[in-house]
């Protein structure tokens, strides 16, 4: 028996006893609907009225992927179909926009920003259609992400956080995330648009993001890739490396495609190599390319903690590079994770990760879930590790 036969065991049993126990139990909103995700150690809702409209197609999204890849319980499926309920009676704008959070009751609390909110929704709507074979559903979820592609394609458009006069930029997240948002509308079908949509989304990661010679991508660049001045051209977000690599990786076993598979595989390597702390432990929030102090703004902050998503994304990022190659290099990564995540984020007497540790790895406090941590992240990650650890045969 190889480490990933076993491992496959323990993410099924750390899913069905630790992660999805919690959020069944304890998010639901029976009185307005959707979810109330701000919850303390016990799972205990501290904070009913602030809901961040990133979250209800996030957990929808995980419910209904392990509804229709783990199994087909129901009440995953009811459960999911909370969310994607909710957004369609109250995420929207009568301009099309998605609100960024609402009260409980569905009355608008923060204006739209970015969007994210947009891309978790089709993400949760993409997939309950997916398990309820709901062809309504799905077409929805693709008008919303047809939207979504032709504001992000404007270089001024409402996305970008920049006044014209200071200059267009492109933010990583939105290329990686993407890849992913279309790979769930796919899983569902397939639409002409889809691969050369992909293709775009990989090229801008390896031309306008990708600095191959330092071995990082950075998070912000230039509308055609150019460095920008000061902390933020130099910002690098480790776990955003990872997960992007995690994405490419995907495509590549899509299409059997050696090249592509190598660029997931490097960005998985370095985006450990830049966030992997020697001191304490743990993956950086954020790093900074020539190891200078980060002033910009919170990532300033929260630059030297530890949060609960890329340490989830590392798990799997990891253990699916040695899966794909057999390198060691990979596997004594994988473990140094694994160890310190379940000894710092993990808290088996309750159930679920706490949310974010100080970079000594104490947990700055017990909330389990928060305005933007849920489910999500850790959910799929597990489910993945599951997966590809069931999968993998040793040459």
């Amino acid at each position: 028996m190889t480490p990933l036969d076993q491992l496959s065991d323990f993410y099924a049993t750390q899913l069905r006893e630790q992660i999805i126990p919690f959020w069944l139990k304890n998010a639901p909103d029976r009185e307005c609907g959707g979810y109330l995700t701000c919850l303390d150690r016990e799972g205990r809702v501290y904070d009913t009225e602030k809901v961040c409209m990133w979250a209800p197609g996030r957990i929808s999204w995980t419910f209904a992927y392990l509804y229709n890849e783990f199994e087909a319980n129901p009440a995953w499926l009811d459960f999911a179909r909370l969310g994607v309920d909710f957004i369609r009676k109250h995420g929207f704008r009568a301009d099309g926009r998605m609100y960024y959070g609402l009260q409980r009751d569905g009355t608008p609390l923060t204006a739209p920003d970015g969007y994210h909110a947009e891309l978790s929704s089709v993400l949760g709507m993409a997939e309950v259609a997916r398990a309820a074979r709901d062809e309504e559903l799905y077409l929805e979820a693709r008008r919303l992400f047809d939207r979504v592609w032709t504001v992000i394609h404007e270089p001024h458009g409402a996305w970008n956080p920049r006044l014209k006069e200071s200059g267009p930029i492109r933010i990583h997240g939105y290329s990686m995330i993407t890849i992913n948002v279309l790979q769930t509308l796919r899983r569902y079908r397939e639409e002409p648009t889809d691969k050369a949509r992909i293709d775009e989304c990989i090229d801008v990661m390896r031309r306008l993001h990708l600095r191959k010679a330092k071995r990082l991508l950075l998070e912000f660049v230039g509308w055609n890739g150019e460095d920008l001045q000061g902390s933020v051209g130099r910002h690098v977000n480790p776990g955003h490396m990872i997960e992007g690599g995690i994405f490419v990786i995907h495509e590549a076993r899509h299409r059997n495609d050696n090249a592509l598979r190598q660029f997931g595989l490097d960005l998985i390597r370095w985006g450990f190599e830049q966030g992997w702390d020697r001191e304490f432990g743990g993956i950086f929030n954020d790093v900074d390319a020539e190891g200078q102090p980060m002033s910009a703004g919170g990532a300033a902050i929260l630059a030297d903690t530890k949060l609960w998503w890329q340490h989830a994304e590392g798990l799997y990022g990891l253990l699916l590079a040695y899966a794909e190659t057999g390198d060691d290099g990979f596997w004594q990564a994988y473990r140094q994770i694994h160890e310190y995540s379940f000894a710092k984020f993990a808290d088996p007497g309750k159930g679920e990760w706490f949310a974010m540790l100080d970079r000594t790895g104490r947990p700055i406090n017990t909330a389990k879930g928060t305005d933007r941590k849920n489910c999500f992240h850790i959910g799929r990650n597990f489910l993945w590790c599951h997966k590809v650890a069931h999968a993998y045969r040793p040459a």
